[in-house]
């Protein structure tokens, strides 16, 4: 049997799951000797979401209330 041929596309597919596993690996050690972190990084990522979230939802607020304004100055 002669070897097969490995696409481009296999190859690169193939590299990006064995990095994959490899993050997951360093990253599920990395907790593991730092388990303080990963509860803090637990409650503190949903925090970041909320607030950033928060920012957000206040930052449209404003321009809506910027809109309305304008276009009832316009029409007056």
């Amino acid at each position: 049997m002669s070897p097969r041929r490995v696409t481009p596309g296999a190859r690169a597919r193939r590299a990006l799951l064995i990095d994959v596993i490899v993050a997951a690996l360093l990253a599920a050690i990395a907790l593991s000797l730092a388990a303080g972190l990963g509860v803090v990084a637990f409650f503190a990522l949903p925090l970041l979401l909320i607030g950033l979230l928060w920012i957000g939802a206040e930052r449209l607020t404003i321009r809506l209330r910027r809109r309305r304004h304008r276009t009832s100055r316009s029409t007056a």
